[in-house]
This record gives C-alpha cells, structure tokens and sequence, in this order.
C-alpha cells in the first residue's frame, strides 16, 4: 500500500475511532453524570391542572425522551461536520499529491473551496435544527446553536488556515519559481 494511500486509510480509521469515542462520552456522560445530563434536560417546569398518580412517570419519560433526542442531534451534527472536516483533508491530499502541473494544482483548489466551507453549513444546518428543538426544550436548543457553529467554524477555519494556506503558498511559490507563470 502507498504511503498516501495508508495516510488515508490511517486518517479515516482515526475518524472512526474519534467518532465512536465521541458517540460512547456522550452517552456515557448522559447516564452517569447528572451534571451533563442537565445540559440536555427539560427545565423542571409546572403542571397545571389535575395530575393522576402515574402521570409523573409519564412526564419523567418524556422529559428524558426529548433530552436524549436533543443530545443524539448534537451527536449527529458533530459527526457530520467531522465527516467534512477528513472530506476536506482528502481533497487537500489528493491535489497536492496529485502529478498534475503547478498552475492546474492551483485551479483545482481554487475548485476545492466548498469543502473548506461544508462543516460552516453543517453548523448552519445545527442551528436549523436546533430551532426544532427549541419546542420541546430551549436549554438544549442553545447547546446545539451555539456548539455546531462553533465547530463549524473552528473546523473550518482548521481546513483553510493548516491545509489550505500552506499548500496554496507552496503552489504559488513553485509556480513563480519555475518560470511557468507571472505573479499576479
């Protein structure tokens, strides 16, 4: 196997094991720590009216039910930004790996740009999301908000400031040097 090709593979088994982790700390930090589960929970709100006597049950399970369906569309956000931010790597990869000539490496990045701004659409689609959520329970609506646009942009900025930048720069100065093209 080609050491491009074993980066590759190595980078995504890496994703599947951070998103696996990721996956089994959060529902393991919903079980077991009050604290975090808190994050996701339905504030203690009144009842009014009459409440029969297995109704606190029936609200205990609904109130657990909505936090557990906030914490998995976080769950699921995270990992779909994190699914963009390898895309992202790959594509960064493949054209600087690729043996095409200085000036078409250049052009194909320029063409690469929508991958560097995906995981900013998918903390976009978060904060979509989280509205849903705010029916049911505002506090974990926030959470979802605020976390997957932040990532969102702290991902993005990762694929445009460590891979993209230093590959284009290093493009740029290839193609000044070798005489193929003028500076622009």
């Amino acid at each position: 196997m080609s050491t491009k090709r074993s980066r590759l593979v190595f980078t995504f088994l890496l994703l599947l094991i951070l998103s696996g982790g990721l996956v089994w700390f959060m529902v393991h930090s919903y079980d077991h720590v009050p604290q975090f589960r808190s994050l996701f929970t339905v504030s203690d709100s009144p009842v009014y009216g009459s409440v029969g006597p297995e109704s606190e049950a029936t609200l205990a399970m609904k109130a657990d039910f909505t936090a557990r369906v906030s914490m998995w569309i976080f769950i699921f956000i995270t990992l779909l930004q994190m699914a963009a931010l390898w895309v992202g790597y790959v594509v960064v990869n493949a054209i600087a790996g690729s043996p095409d000539p200085v000036k078409l490496k250049l052009r194909s990045l320029d063409n690469a740009e929508i991958f560097f701004d995906v995981p900013l659409y998918f903390g976009l689609f978060g904060t979509v999301s989280a509205f849903l959520v705010m029916t049911f329970s505002p506090q974990s609506s926030r959470l979802i908000a605020y976390s997957s646009t932040l990532i969102g942009i702290v991902f993005s900025l990762f694929l445009r400031l460590i891979l993209q930048y230093p590959l284009r720069r290093r493009l740029v100065r290839e193609d000044a040097l070798s005489g193929e093209g003028e500076i622009k």
